[in-house]
């Protein structure tokens, strides 16, 4: 087991088996297992199949709700009517662990994913009647299903959009010359490598390093590798699995196969003849793993997502540019296909994602292709050719 917090209140990752972790939230002068959150987290991670990321990032936002709660004495319903001043307090109190942003208040996208894990706590509370109705009633509102199936849904009265607006100046991808340029920074023929299947393949940063080398079918178009009937080019599967040793998670629910273009395919094929300096890496399943440490750290170790985003952002500074996050890379590749009219549901594919609207956040068209459309459609509509 690993803990992290302050005295009063810690979060801890429970171990289950070798492979099968949760994070749960302890309180009180004796660190006592907060029970309502703990059913909570393990719901989350085995009755809902989450990975053990979400329910780290889970216990870290209900540790917050719960020591607040405790503070001015409330209980779970009491603090479902007070949610607004307990929002009204995270958006007025800075940052205080280290970090790019420290000391200073937090953002939208930050806030969205506490008020998501508070929200979800208090589904679970109702399914289990451990709440009032009135209580229920302070957090959610009963609408028609989106789908007009008929049914009725629960949907949160207190809302955050947490996607970045243009209007903020925060474009939520890095553009086509800051990808080429984090490529031509790069040192080592492993980080170019990642950078580019960040980009071009728009993995997340939990898959990149959850990939295996047999993950990786690396085959010209009609060929096939062992086991694998897909015969359309270089590909890569990305699989869920549990167990990663440094906690990385996929997100996919299924096996989603990515075509892998040709450059990266000869990227990769370098950073094989650079993995063959590293001793012990021929021995690793893991399709990247770390260098030799310049105090004696063994190489061929599995690495973090926070090591890939330490990664893209050192990558990005040593470059001169913005500071840039992996997640960024895949807005590239999510916004460019968007601007190439690829079809929905391919992109859907592609992107790996359930919902066919998550991709709505890539279509942001610039102001000289809403023009060229408007153009065209008036041609048509007088008839000029």
């Amino acid at each position: 087991m690993s803990s992290s917090g302050g005295p009063a209140a810690e979060i801890l990752r429970v171990e289950v088996t070798d492979t099968l972790a949760y994070w749960t939230v302890l309180s009180g002068p004796t660190l006592r297992v907060v029970e309502d959150v703990d059913d909570f987290l393990r719901h989350l991670r085995f009755g809902r199949a989450c990975a053990e990321s979400t329910t780290k990032t889970y216990a870290g936002h209900l540790k917050r709700f719960h020591t607040w709660c405790g503070e001015y004495d409330l209980s779970r319903d009491g603090a479902a009517a007070e949610l607004p001043h307990y929002l009204m307090k995270l958006r007025t109190t800075p940052r205080l662990t280290s970090g790019r942003g420290q000391g200073r208040l937090p953002q939208d996208a930050t806030l969205a994913p506490a008020l998501a894990a508070i929200h979800g706590f208090y589904l679970h509370l109702a399914d289990l009647r451990r709440i009032d109705a009135k209580a229920l009633d302070a957090l959610f509102v009963t609408v028609p299903h989106p789908a007009g199936t008929g049914r009725l849904v629960l949907e949160p009265r207190l809302r955050i959009d947490s996607r970045p607006s243009h209007a903020a100046g925060r474009a939520p991808a890095a553009t086509r010359e800051e990808f080429a340029g984090l490529l031509r920074t790069a040192q080592t023929a492993r980080d170019r490598c990642m950078v580019a299947l960040l980009g071009a393949c728009a993995l997340r940063a939990g898959q990149l390093v959850g990939l295996f080398r047999e993950d990786l079918h690396l085959v010209p178009a009609g060929s096939t590798a062992p086991g694998c009937p897909y015969n359309l080019g270089p590909h890569l599967h990305l699989q869920k699995r549990e167990g990663h040793p440094r906690g990385a998670a996929n997100k996919n629910r299924g096996t989603v196969i990515v075509p892998v273009p040709g450059p990266v395919v000869m990227l990769y094929a370098d950073w094989m003849r650079e993995r063959l300096t590293i001793p012990g890496a021929d021995s690793t399943t893991w399709a990247f793993v770390s260098f030799l440490g310049p105090t004696g750290a063994p190489g061929g170790q599995a690495l973090s997502t926070r090591r890939i985003h330490d990664l893209v952002s050192d990558l990005a500074q040593d470059a001169g540019l913005r500071h840039i996050h992996p997640h960024m890379l895949r807005h590239t590749f999510g916004e460019t296909a968007a601007d190439l009219d690829v079809a929905r549901d391919v992109l859907q594919c592609l992107l790996g994602h359930r919902d066919v609207a998550s991709q709505d956040v890539y279509r942001n068209p610039s102001d000289a292709r809403v023009a060229e459309a408007a153009r065209s459609v008036n041609d048509k509509i007088f008839g000029q050719t």
